[in-house]
């Protein structure tokens, strides 16, 4: 059995075991246009459960199904706006502090008076050379 995941803007409950998605949508018509309505089904046997959602056209019309509520064959329904889920942003990423190299470390520990022994003082490594040669030569030109 496929699965919906469908929400409407008006949640509904205590629905009588075989209403079907018709009758669901006939019990709102009289609040405003309804757009769509969905019991919901058990995703494993297919079985309608006792709630479901309608998508009314207007947010006064879904207020209004709530305010009054709804009856079918001696079921008073439970009427709620659906609520929709927060998707919680992102906070934003904190600026990186200024990045330090050893040698301007070791120039303020120097002038800070820090000349003790044992005191940091990190020592520059000279820049390896390369342990090959590159050899620059044209290449001969291709005729077309």
């Amino acid at each position: 059995m496929r699965s919906q995941n469908f929400r409407g803007n008006v949640f509904v409950a205590n629905l009588p075991p075989e209403l079907s998605d018709d009758q669901l949508a006939e019990a709102f018509d009289s609040f405003g246009i309804v757009l769509s309505a969905v019991v919901a089904r058990d995703p494993e046997t297919g079985k309608r459960l006792r709630y479901g959602f309608v998508d009314i056209a207007t947010e006064r019309a879904a207020k209004l199904a709530v305010a009054n509520g709804v009856e079918i064959d001696g079921y008073n329904l439970d009427v709620k706006i659906s609520e929709r889920p927060v998707v919680a942003k992102k906070p934003p990423r904190p600026t990186p502090a200024p990045r330090r190299t050893a040698q301007r470390v070791a120039a303020q520990l120097r002038t800070n008076g820090d000349d003790e022994p044992g005191a940091f003082a990190p020592r520059a490594k000279p820049r390896a050379q390369p342990s090959f040669q590159v050899e620059r030569r044209s290449l001969p030109r291709r005729s077309g």
